[in-house]
């Protein structure tokens, strides 16, 4: 497409990955700012550790879509956190496409960081956002395809001949020090992370206003999660919370489910 670049995300273009998905409208609040440094944070020490880590698509030099992803050098896996493209406008112009075509070209190519070799494929568990394209059904017309019945948004595309991607079953392991407390668990990649983990602690103390509550940054505080196994974004007293909060309803309930025993 004429007027099309693709960067790979760099120190000189960093905080146009960073205020991407920022709403103009949030720009000044205080939990997308402390949201934008904790991914600053982050996004620097992924450069460090593997050269970039996200694709930006600039369309006549205006910023116009973006494709993040985390390599798992242990698991020989390419995890697409999102793909997004800004403003309407930019719709049906094949910058997602693109995007896509770059990062699977580049992952074609022998990297360090998979031992000179190339991953053996790549996982997404696509989100739906209102009023765009569902990215399930962009994806699978990528040529990804449903890791099972049960959940159409998990999805992988094979990089090396026969990989089937099978996820790890690991169950959330008690602590004592969870017992009676409230814990909020945000992955730093999205600048959206503190705001959500703020509007999940509101909910909590509006029910158990008493509750102790703590949040986890899952990258600076790894060990916190290595140690639970697998943890949902939320556990109440021992006990992982599965609705998500902007249900509010049936979290709240499930909150004080949680902390009947």
């Amino acid at each position: 497409m004429e007027g099309l670049e693709i960067q790979d995300v760099s120190e000189k273009n960093i905080d146009d990955l960073i205020g991407f998905c920022i709403p103009i409208d949030k720009k000044g609040d205080r939990y997308f700012i402390e949201g934008a440094g904790v991914k600053k944070r982050w996004a620097v020490q992924m450069l460090k550790k593997f050269g970039s880590f996200a694709k930006i698509a600039y369309l006549n030099g205006r910023l116009a879509g973006i494709i993040q992803y985390q390599l798992r050098p242990d698991e020989k896996l390419v995890v697409i956190d999102c793909i997004f493209v800004l403003e309407k406008e930019n719709l049906k112009k094949g910058i997602g496409k693109t995007l896509f075509q770059s990062l699977l070209d580049d992952m074609q190519r022998p990297k360090s960081y998979f031992g000179d070799d190339i991953p053996a494929g790549f996982v997404i568990s696509a989100f739906q956002v209102p009023g765009r394209y569902p990215q399930s059904e962009f994806f699978k017309k990528m040529g990804f395809k449903q890791v099972s019945e049960d959940d159409p948004s998990l999805l992988y595309y094979p990089l090396k001949k026969d990989f089937v991607y099978k996820p790890k079953i690991i169950s959330y392991i008690p602590q004592e020090e969870d017992k009676g407390r409230a814990l909020i668990f945000y992955d730093p990649n999205c600048p959206f992370s503190i705001y959500f983990s703020e509007k999940i602690k509101e909910s909590i103390l509006e029910v158990a206003p008493d509750i102790s509550v703590r949040m986890i940054n899952e990258f600076e505080e790894a060990d916190e999660v290595t140690k639970r196994g697998r943890v949902s974004f939320c556990i109440v007293n021992q006990k992982p919370i599965m609705t998500f909060f902007f249900d509010k309803e049936n979290f709240q309930k499930e909150i004080k489910e949680a902390l009947k025993n």
